[in-house]
C-alpha cells in the first residue's frame, strides 16, 4: 500500500537548466537554442550515433566533423598493391595475409592501399575491459575442450600396463596438459585484426575495413572524410563501437575515429543533445551544430597529448568555429605559458574569434588548486562546480537535501599569479547521453567537466540570439557579458552563478558599447610579471606592500596585416575611469587615464591587521566614468592568505564541528628547516549520525612546480560504531614532506553530499632533518662522491629522536645519447598552424639492450613534466622490440614500463614545433633509462676511520639536538664485485637518502655515479718465453696463410667462381685440416639456403647428397684428433693453480674440443635431415649422444639444436614433448636484432606444431600474435 502519492519524476533536474535561465531563455526565445553556432568538443570524442546526437532542433546534421587529433587511430596505408581477379572477383591481399574481396567500387588508378590495425587500439580502455573478458569466456569453453581431452588420454595411457624403460609416450602426454595449462595461465587477447583498404574514387579518398575478419569488403561501406558525406560505421554487434574516417597524405595515412572514453559524449550532451520526443532531456543547447576534436589518446588511456592539442586549436582557427569546450586539464607548473595556450590565444580566441570555455579543474577544496589550461590566459572563459537542489533530488537520491555550493572538489583560484582564475559558475553534474558502447542511453557523471559544457551551452544561446540579431561580438564581449550578470552565490573571490537571461539582456543594452569588445589585461610587476596581486607568505603579509599594476586594453588580432582592422579604433580609443577598491586593506589612485596602451598605476595593500590563518580577497574596479552601471572595466584582483606562525613547531586546532559540505582551511606557515610533519585527527560523533567522507588536502605554493604529486587524502568518518557518541574517538594519521618556510593550507572538507555532524580535532607536528649547505631542501639532489661522501645534517625545528639515516638504491640510470635524429616538416594537411607555418619534428631514436625481465622508466628531463606549459608543440615517444612491435606509448609524464623478454629495443621521440632552430637544438637530447635493480645499501659511518675498519654502519639510528649539526660518511661497497653487475662504469644508481621511515614524498634523492671498474693486479709471467723451432714457425706461417685466405672465403659471393676456385684451393693445400673442413661444412650449409650451423632457418633446405657429406667431412674432423686422450683430460679435475704451461695446454684441448662439438653437432643436424619414418632413427640417436658426451642439450638456446628435437619428436609422434622444448626456447631467448630471424622460425615452428596437436584454436591464436609481434608495416606511427 503506497503511503504518498507517487509524484512525477523531476526530470529537469537530469540536464539542470532552470538555475541558469537557460530553459527560461528558450521559453522566451525559442530560435535562439543554439541554432546557427557550431560547437566543438575538444575531449575524448563524440559518438554520433549517440541518443540526442543525430539533429539539432531544425532538422541539421548535429555532429557535422569528427577529428582524431591525437593520431593514435592512424593506419598505415602507403603500400600499394594492385587487385586480381578470381572466380569473377576482385582480390588484394590484405597486409594480415588474408585474401580480401573487393566490392564493385570506382577505383580509375587500379591502385588499393591496405593497412593493418588491432581494434584493441582503437578501443576504449573500458570498453576494451568488456570485449576481453566476453572474449576470454568463449575462448576458456573451446580450450577446457582441448585440456579435458588431453587429460583424458592422458588418463587413459596411466590405466596401461606400465613399461620399466623410459616412458617417451607418457611423457609427450603429460607435455600435452602442462603446456595446455601454461598457454591458458599466459593468454592475452590479441582482439581483432582490422585490415584496411585506401582507394581514390576519381574524386575523394575512401577507406573499407573488414570489420568482420572474414575479407569480404563487398558488403562493407566505403567511407570518406566524416564532413563530407556524415557517414560512420560500427565495428560490430559485441562492442556497438562507432567509427568514422579521415584520410590523410594522399591516402598513405587511413584515421580511424573512434572515442578515448565515454566522458566526451556525455560533455556533448549537455552541451547540445536534441532529443525531439522527450525535450527535457535536450543539453542546453539542443540547435547547436558539434564538432568532435578528439584530444585524448586510446594509446595512453585517454590522456592529452601536445600533438592533440595542437592540431586541435589550429583546428579551431582554421574553420573558425564558433565555441569550443575544453573539459581536460593537468596541473601547470607556470601560470600563463606554453605553446598550446600562446595558439588558443593568439590565434582561435584573439584571430579567429573562437569562445573557449573550460573546466576548472577538480582538485579542489584548496585556494590556488585550479588546474590548466583554466585561467592560463584573461580571454578564456573558466567554470567551476556548482549543484543545486534540482541535481541533488534527480540526480543523486539523498536522504536530506543539503545546502547548495560548489562541489567539494571544485578547483579554487586564484592562479599562482594571482589571477581570479574561476570564472563563474555553472551545474557540474547531470545525466544525460553516453556512447552506445556503454550499452546505457544515459547517465551520471559529475565535475567540472560538466559545469563547463553547461556554461559553453549557455553562452552558444547568447552567440545564436547574437548572431540572429546580426550584432556584432567577440569572444570578449560574450565573456564580460557573463562575468558581469553573474548571479551572487557568496563565493570568497566573488565567482558568481551563470545567467542566460541577464547576460542577454547586458548584451542588448551594450550592443553599441565598442569597449565591450576589448579585452582589459592586467599585469602586476612583483616577483616578475603577474596577473593580480597574491600575497601568501609569512614576510610579505606581515608588512605594508606596495605595487605596479598596469591595465592593457587588447584588442582582436588582425587577421590580414596588410589591411589591419583595428588601427583606427586603436587611435580612437579611450577612458576615464575611475578605481574602486572593494576592502579597505587595499588603496588606489581615485583616477586613471587608458587609451590603447594602457597606463598603470600604482596599489597599495596593507595585510599587517588582517587575522590570520584565513583567506582575504579584494579587487581594485576600474569603471568607465560615463557609464558606470554597465560594471567594472576590469579588475585587479588582490588577495592575501596570512598564515599562523608555528615557533615551536606544533599547532593544534580542537573541536571543530562540521556538517554537510563544510570546508575549513588553516593556513600555517611551516618552520624554516622542517621537512616532514605528522598530521593526526581525531573524530568523534557529537550525536548519532551517519558517516560520512571527508577530503584532506594540503597545498604549499612553490614557484614554477606543478601541484600534480600534492598531498590529498579521502577517509570515512563516523562509520560503524565510530558514528555511536559512546564510542571512542578514530584516530587517522599522516606523515607528509613539507617544504620549510612555505605557507601550508590545511583543508579538511566534509563531502558536499556527506550527512550527519563531526567534531574534529586536528593537530600538526612539523620536523625536520636536513642536510647542510645548498641541499637544505629536503627534495634536492644529492651527488655522492665514488668512494666516501661527507654529510652534514642539522634539527633546525626541534630535537629529533631516533633519526634513522639510510641510503639505498633500487635503479640504474643509463644514459642514452640517440643514435639518429631527423627534422623534416610534418604533413601540411595536418599540422599547418594558422600562421601558416607547417609544424617540423625532431625524431630521436635511442637504442637498448635488457638483459632480462625487468620495468624501465625512459625519461627526457628536458623535455618532460610538461604539458600546457610546454614550450614545444608536442612530444610522444613509443618503446618497439627489434621487430617493430609496441611496447609502450610515451607521453610528457613518467611511465612505469614492464619488459618481460630481454632483448634490443628502441625508443622513437618526436618533437614537435615550427620553429626548426629549436629542434636543432634539441638534436643531442639524452634519455635517462632508469632500470629496476635489486635494492642496494650503502652504508653510513660515524667517522672515516669506520669506512675501513668497521663491518656495518655506525651511524644509523642517532639523535639529533635543536640547530646542532652532525657529521657522518656515506661509503660505497667496495671491492669488484660490490655492485650489482648491471651497473656498469659510467651508470649512475638512483636511490633515496632517508632520515624518517614512512614519509610521504620529499626524501632527498640520491645519484651515484658508478666509477671505473677495480683493475685486478696482473700476475707476472715466466720471463724465460720458450723460443719457437724453425718448425714450428713455419707452420704458424702456413696457418696464418690458412686464416687469411679463409677471411677472404667469407668475404665472397658463394656462387662466384672466386669462391669456388679458392675453396678448391684451400680443400688441395690443407686436406685434413679440421678448419678447412670445417669451411667446407659450413659452404654446404650456405649452398643449401641457411646462414650458417649456429643459425639453422630450416632443415628442409639441405639434400640427402649435401646431408651425407656434411656426415663424411665432419668425420675426417674427428678422425683428426686422439678422443680418448681429450676425454681423459677434462676427466681429470682442474687444478687451482695452473702453471703457465698447463694453461697453454687447456687453452690447445679446449680449441680441440671447441672443433669437436662442431662436427658432432654438424653430424647431428644432417642425420636429422635423413631421419624419416623408416630410417635414420638409430645413427641421429647415435650422433645425439655422441654429442652428449661433450656437450650438454643445448636446445633451449640454440635454434639448430632445438629443430633437431622438435623433428626427432615429430617423427616419432610426440608433438607434445617437441612443443615443451619450443617453449621453454621462447621463454629463454633473447630478442636481439642477431637472432631475429631464429626466433621468428622458433614461432612458425610452434605454429605448425599447434596444427599438428589439432589445436586449431592456438593456431589461430598464434596467427593473429604473428601479426602483432612481427607487424607487416614495419614501426608504428607517431
Amino acid at each position: 500500500m503506497v503511503s504518498k502519492p507517487i509524484q512525477e519524476y523531476p526530470v529537469n533536474g537530469l540536464m539542470p537548466k532552470q538555475d541558469t535561465q537557460a530553459a527560461s531563455f528558450i521559453k522566451k526565445y525559442s530560435n535562439y537554442d543554439g541554432r546557427g553556432t557550431v560547437i566543438a568538443i575538444m575531449d575524448t570524442g563524440v559518438d554520433p550515433g549517440a541518443a540526442g546526437m543525430q539533429v539539432t532542433t531544425d532538422g541539421k546534421p548535429k555532429v557535422i566533423d569528427i577529428v582524431d587529433c591525437t593520431g593514435g587511430g592512424d593506419v598505415d596505408t602507403s603500400k600499394i598493391v594492385k587487385a586480381t581477379s578470381e572466380n569473377g572477383k576482385q582480390v588484394v591481399e590484405g597486409l594480415s595475409g588474408r585474401k580480401l574481396t573487393l566490392g564493385n567500387w570506382n577505383c580509375p588508378s587500379g591502385e588499393y592501399r591496405v593497412g593493418l590495425k588491432r581494434a584493441y587500439e582503437l578501443f576504449p580502455s573500458d570498453l576494451k575491459s568488456r570485449i576481453k573478458a566476453e572474449r576470454r569466456s568463449n575462448f576458456v569453453k573451446k580450450h577446457a575442450q582441448l585440456l579435458t581431452e588431453a587429460q583424458s588420454r592422458l588418463a587413459e595411457y596411466n590405466k596401461k600396463e606400465k613399461s620399466l624403460q623410459e616412458d617417451h609416450e607418457k611423457a609427450d602426454l603429460e607435455a600435452r596438459v602442462e603446456e595446455l595449462k601454461e598457454m591458458d595461465k599466459k593468454y592475452e587477447d590479441p582482439g581483432v585484426i582490422l585490415d584496411c583498404v585506401v582507394f581514390h574514387d576519381g574524386k575523394d579518398w575512401r577507406a573499407v575495413v573488414d570489420v568482420n575478419e572474414d575479407g569480404d569488403l563487398s558488403e562493407q561501406p566505403c567511407l570518406t572524410d566524416y564532413r563530407k558525406e556524415l557517414k560512420y560505421h560500427t565495428f560490430g554487434k559485441a562492442d556497438l563501437l562507432n567509427f568514422s574516417v579521415n584520410i590523410y597524405d594522399n591516402g598513405n595515412i587511413l584515421s580511424i575515429v573512434t572515442l578515448a572514453g565515454s566522458h566526451g559524449t556525455h560533455v556533448a550532451g549537455i552541451t547540445a543533445a536534441n532529443f525531439p520526443d522527450e525535450p527535457a532531456l535536450n543539453g542546453v543547447a539542443p540547435g547547436a551544430q558539434l564538432v568532435s576534436l578528439r584530444i585524448g589518446d586510446a594509446r595512453l588511456g585517454s590522456m592529452e597529448t601536445g600533438p592533440g592539442l595542437t592540431r586541435a586549436a589550429a583546428h579551431l582557427a582554421h574553420n573558425k568555429v564558433d565555441l569550443a569546450n575544453m573539459s581536460y586539464g593537468e596541473s601547470s607548473g607556470l601560470p600563463t605559458d606554453g605553446h598550446f595556450i600562446k595558439l588558443m590565444a593568439n590565434e582561435a580566441i584573439g584571430k579567429a574569434g573562437c569562445i573557449f570555455v573550460t573546466s576548472a579543474g577538480n582538485d579542489g577544496p584548496c585556494y590556488s588548486s585550479i588546474g590548466a589550461p583554466a585561467g592560463m590566459d584573461d580571454s578564456f572563459i573558466t567554470v567551476g562546480a556548482y549543484v543545486k537542489h534540482s541535481q541533488m533530488q534527480a540526480e543523486y537520491a539523498l536522504l536530506e537535501s543539503v545546502t547548495e555550493r560548489p562541489f567539494t572538489w571544485s578547483s579554487r583560484g586564484p592562479s599562482t599569479d594571482g589571477y581570479r582564475g574561476v570564472d563563474i559558475y555553472a551545474p557540474g553534474s547531470a545525466i544525460t547521453s553516453i556512447p552506445v558502447y556503454v550499452l546505457n542511453k544515459l547517465d551520471l557523471k559529475n565535475g567540472t567537466s560538466m559545469s563547463s559544457p553547461n556554461a559553453c551551452g549557455c553562452i552558444a544561446l547568447l552567440v545564436s540570439a547574437l548572431k540572429a540579431e546580426k550584432i556584432d561580438y567577440t569572444p570578449y564581449r560574450l565573456k564580460n557579458a557573463v562575468v558581469q550578470t553573474g548571479a551572487s552565490v557568496d563565493d570568497p573571490l566573488g565567482v558568481g552563478f551563470i545567467q542566460v537571461d541577464k547576460a542577454w539582456e547586458y548584451l542588448e543594452s551594450n550592443k553599441e558599447a565598442k569597449y565591450q569588445d576589448l579585452l582589459f589585461r592586467t599585469t602586476v610587476l612583483r616577483n616578475g610579471t603577474m596577473r593580480g596581486i597574491y600575497l601568501r607568505e609569512l614576510d610579505e603579509t606581515s608588512q605594508i606592500q606596495f605595487c605596479t599594476a598596469k591595465v592593457s586594453p587588447s584588442f582582436m588580432n588582425e587577421e590580414d596585416p596588410e589591411d589591419p582592422k583595428y588601427n583606427q579604433a586603436k587611435f580612437d580609443y579611450d577612458a576615464r575611469v575611475a578605481l574602486v577598491t572593494t576592502q579597505s586593506w587595499i588603496s588606489a589612485p581615485d583616477y586613471l587615464y587608458l587609451h590603447s596602451s594602457g597606463n598603470a598605476f600604482q596599489v597599495k595593500v596593507d595585510p599587517t591587521h588582517l587575522s590570520v590563518s584565513k583567506f582575504h580577497y579584494g579587487e581594485v574596479l576600474g569603471y568607465d566614468t560615463t557609464a558606470p552601471e554597465r560594471g567594472p572595466l576590469f579588475r585587479v584582483p588582490v588577495s592575501v592568505v596570512k598564515p599562523t606562525p608555528v615557533p615551536q613547531g606544533t599547532i593544534t586546532f580542537d573541536t571543530v564541528e562540521y556538517g554537510p559540505g563544510d570546508i575549513v582551511r588553516r593556513f600555517v606557515h611551516v618552520p624554516e628547516g622542517a621537512t616532514y610533519c605528522n598530521l593526526v585527527l581525531k573524530s568523534r560523533a557529537p550525536i548519532e549520525t551517519s558517516p560520512a567522507r571527508f577530503m584532506l588536502h594540503l597545498l604549499q605554493v612553490v614557484p614554477k612546480k606543478s601541484q600534480k604529486n600534492k598531498h590529498a587524502y579521502s577517509f570515512m568518518l563516523g562509520d560503524g560504531s565510530s558514528g555511536d557518541p559512546e564510542s571512542n574517538d578514530q584516530v587517522i594519521k599522516k606523515t607528509f614532506s613539507v617544504r620549510g618556510g612555505l605557507n601550508l593550507e590545511v583543508c579538511l572538507a566534509q563531502f558536499w553530499s556527506g550527512l550527519g555532524k563531526h567534531q574534529i580535532d586536528l593537530s600538526l607536528d612539523f620536523h625536520g632533518v636536513q642536510i647542510a649547505g645548498n641541499l637544505a631542501n629536503g627534495e634536492s639532489v644529492l651527488h655522492l662522491e665514488p668512494q666516501v661522501t661527507r654529510l652534514d645534517i642539522s634539527a633546525p625545528v626541534r630535537r629529533e629522536e631516533k633519526v634513522n639515516v639510510n641510503v639505498s638504491f633500487n635503479k640504474i640510470r643509463k644514459y642514452i645519447r640517440p643514435s639518429e635524429a631527423v627534422i623534416a616538416p610534418l604533413d601540411a594537411q595536418r599540422d599547418l598552424l594558422p600562421s601558416t607555418r607547417v609544424l617540423y619534428g625532431l625524431t630521436l631514436t635511442y637504442k637498448f639492450k635488457i638483459e632480462s625481465s625487468t620495468t624501465i622508466n625512459a625519461r627526457f628531463p628536458t623535455v618532460m613534466n610538461q604539458l600546457y606549459e610546454h614550450f614545444l608543440a608536442g612530444v610522444f615517444g613509443i618503446v618497439y622490440d627489434t621487430n617493430n612491435k609496441v611496447v609502450e606509448y610515451l607521453d610528457v609524464f613518467d611511465h612505469n614500463i614492464q619488459i618481460d623478454q630481454k632483448g634490443d629495443y628502441t625508443i622513437m621521440l618526436q618533437l614537435s614545433t615550427e620553429e626548426d632552430g629549436v629542434l636543432e637544438k634539441l638534436r643531442e637530447t639524452i634519455c635517462e633509462l632508469d632500470v629496476d635493480l635489486k635494492n642496494t645499501t650503502f652504508n653510513t659511518y660515524n667517522k672515516i676511520a669506520d669506512v675501513y675498519s668497521a663491518n656495518s654502519s655506525t651511524f644509523s639510528k642517532v639523535s639529533l639536538e635543536r640547530k646542532l649539526p652532525k657529521a657522518f660518511y656515506i661509503a660505497a661497497p667496495q671491492g669488484k664485485d660490490a655492485l650489482a653487475k648491471e651497473a656498469k662504469p659510467g651508470d649512475t644508481l638512483v636511490g633515496k637518502l632517508n632520515f624518517t621511515a614512512n614519509v610521504e614524498g620529499g626524501q632527498y634523492r640520491v645519484l651515484y655515479n658508478v666509477p671505473p671498474a677495480v683493475i685486478e693486479p696482473k700476475k707476472e709471467k715466466d720471463s724465460k718465453n720458450k723460443k719457437s723451432s724453425d718448425e714450428e714457425l713455419a707452420q704458424q706461417l702456413k696457418d696464418s696463410v690458412r686464416d687469411a685466405q679463409l677471411s677472404h672465403l667469407k668475404k665472397l659471393e658463394s656462387s662466384s667462381s672466386a669462391y669456388t676456385d679458392l675453396l678448391s684451393k684451400l680443400e688441395k693445400d690443407y686436406p685434413n685440416d679440421p678448419i678447412v673442413l670445417e669451411a667446407r661444412i659450413s659452404a654446404i650449409w650456405t649452398a643449401s639456403g641457411n646462414a650458417t650451423i649456429n643459425s639453422l632457418d630450416n632443415l628442409s633446405k639441405v639434400t640427402e647428397a649435401q646431408a651425407n657429406d656434411i656426415i663424411k667431412l665432419s668425420d675426417t674432423v674427428l678422425s683428426q684428433y686422439n678422443l680418448s686422450e681429450l676425454f681423459e683430460f677434462y676427466g681429470r679435475k682442474k687444478s687451482n693453480d695452473e702453471s703457465d704451461e698447463q694453461k697453454e695446454k687447456r687453452k690447445e684441448n679446449d680449441e680441440k674440443k671447441k672443433r669437436i662439438v662442431s662436427a658432432l653437432r654438424n653430424k647431428v643436424y644432417a642425420y636429422t635431415i635423413l631421419l624419416n619414418k623408416e630410417s635414420g632413427r638409430k645413427e641421429l640417436d647415435e650422433a645425439i649422444e655422441a654429442l652428449g658426451h661433450w656437450h650438454s642439450d643445448d636446445s633451449s638456446t640454440s635454434l639448430g639444436s632445438l629443430l633437431v628435437k622438435v623433428k626427432r619428436e615429430t617423427e616419432s609422434e610426440r608433438p607434445g614433448t617437441a612443443l615443451k622444448a619450443v617453449q621453454k626456447y621462447l621463454s629463454e631467448v633473447s630478442l636481439t636484432a642477431d637472432n631475429a630471424k631464429d626466433v621468428a622460425q622458433a614461432w612458425a615452428t610452434r605454429a605448425d606444431l599447434y596444427k599438428k596437436l589439432g589445436w586449431d584454436l592456438w593456431a589461430d591464436y598464434d596467427k593473429k600474435w604473428s601479426l602483432i609481434r612481427q607487424p607487416p608495416y614495419g614501426a608504428a606511427l607517431f
